[in-house]
């Protein structure tokens, strides 16, 4: 007996069908890319070539090179810096060893040889003053190891007080060496001759003069330095303020001076 063939479609029936397996999302098929056609009317986009790969070998080494400006600016900022270190340490030593201080200045006495009034023209309010007066300052040095020098002077001697302040001369003092824990005593000479001052200013200066509660006031500016041996190191400006105090109490007390430091000034 003839046995029929099975047909195509019966062995297909046959077979056991495969499960189709879905894409995961994100995948890409390496071997068959998408093609995407640019829409009608636009120009495909050119592609960028790619870069090509060079071996480690062939990259040029990029070294750092300095300037000489930057070079030279770098050591003189640490040259400064450790100069500046040094000094401050050097400063921090002498200051703690030595201790420095200002000296004490006090306005000891004053005296006139001579204070006379002569008047001018009849009626005119004016008179003349002609005097010679002797102003003494007293200066201490209150370091125990370091001397004080003093430079030249200019000082003023001033009578009485507010609207009655006259003018009593100003003169030059040459400075002068103080050793450590030394007083000394300065007398400052000054004269006015033939002054103009008003009739109510003479009239009261000579009467304040006779009772003695005529007001003194001494000015003076002048360098204070510090001494190491016969070394100066630093010099200071400073400007001396006496007074205040009358005569009466000078006769019995000494009257302190007030000194305000101006500049420094450092001696090589």
């Amino acid at each position: 007996m003839d046995q029929k063939r099975p047909t195509d479609e019966e062995m297909a029936a046959e077979k056991p069908l495969k499960p189709v397996l879905q894409k995961p999302p994100g995948f890409r098929d390496e071997q068959n890319p998408p093609t995407t056609e640019p829409p009608s009317g636009t120009a495909p986009h050119p592609r960028r070539r790619p870069r090509p790969i060079h071996p480690v070998s062939l990259y040029p080494e990029k070294k750092r090179r300095w300037s000489r400006c930057r070079v030279f600016c770098c050591c003189f900022c640490i040259f400064l810096a450790v100069i500046l270190l040094l000094l401050l340490i050097a400063g921090a030593v002498f200051f703690l060893w030595y201790s420095p201080k200002l000296p004490v200045v006090r306005l000891a006495s004053f005296r006139t040889s001579s204070f006379n009034f002569s008047s001018g023209k009849t009626d005119d309010g004016w008179s003349f003053l002609t005097a010679d007066a002797a102003t003494m300052l007293d200066f201490r040095n209150p370091n125990g190891k370091l001397g004080l020098f003093y430079g030249d002077a200019d000082v003023a001697v001033i009578l009485g007080e507010k609207d009655f302040e006259t003018n009593l001369g100003s003169t030059k003092v040459k400075g002068f060496v103080q050793k450590p824990g030394n007083r000394t005593a300065v007398i400052i000479r000054t004269r006015v001759r033939t002054q103009q001052v008003d009739d109510p200013t003479a009239k009261r200066l000579r009467a304040e003069l006779k009772s003695k509660k005529l007001l003194v006031k001494v000015s003076a500016k002048t360098k204070v330095g510090l001494a190491v041996g016969s070394r100066r190191i630093v010099t200071v400006g400073v400007s001396l303020k006496c007074g205040g105090v009358r005569l009466q109490t000078l006769d019995s007390q000494m009257a302190k001076c007030t000194i305000t430091v101006l500049k420094w000034y450092v001696s090589i």
